[in-house]
């Protein structure tokens, strides 16, 4: 339902703006369509394969670690003060989850690609929620924003509860920007 909501909302974004949103399937994509403008991929890499491709890069990664029945949030470079991951663990009596906005460069460097993922649905709803609200979003942008008005590409973290497998209250627990 996560998916159809981003969705849905993408596609109104985009009516409003009098643009056009092209929705396909994951697998109906090749790489060299990541090498060209701009992307929207939702969903962790289970889910959507194509993630894989910028995860080198990215500091937030996610990974299903089904032996201990536990879904983490690896910190690849963690700050001082950060733990070196996050994690939802099936059995958490406080049902944590985290959800990760990436917005990095597409593969040649000339467009980007907004990644929305999360350790569960209810993480992936948290990054949505955020990236589509403007009263939680602007004021990050406004943090992070270049004095000459130029948003740099990001990583965010963000910390919700899974409540009914929806997200509750959204926290962010880390960021990180690059040129």
């Amino acid at each position: 339902m996560v998916d159809l909501d981003v969705a849905v909302g993408l596609s109104q974004l985009a009516q409003n703006a009098h643009s056009v949103l092209d929705v396909r399937y994951a697998r109906d994509l090749r790489p060299n369509d990541l090498k060209h403008g701009n992307m929207i991929f939702v969903g962790a890499n289970e889910a959507n394969p194509w993630v894989e491709l910028f995860e080198n890069n990215m500091n937030f990664v996610l990974k299903n670690d089904y032996l201990h029945d536990t879904f983490l949030v690896k910190n690849m470079a963690p700050q001082p003060g950060e733990p070196d991951h996050w994690e939802r663990k099936a059995d958490d009596p406080q049902r944590k989850v985290y959800g990760v906005l990436a917005f990095v460069p597409n593969l040649s460097a000339n467009g980007n690609v907004l990644i929305i993922e999360g350790t569960s649905m209810a993480g992936t709803e948290a990054a949505w929620d955020f990236v589509s609200d403007d009263s939680e979003l602007l004021p990050f942008l406004k943090k992070i924003q270049h004095p000459d008005g130029r948003i740099p590409n990001f990583e965010l973290l963000l910390g919700t509860q899974n409540m009914s497998s929806s997200a509750g209250r959204i926290t962010i627990l880390a960021w990180r920007t690059r040129d």
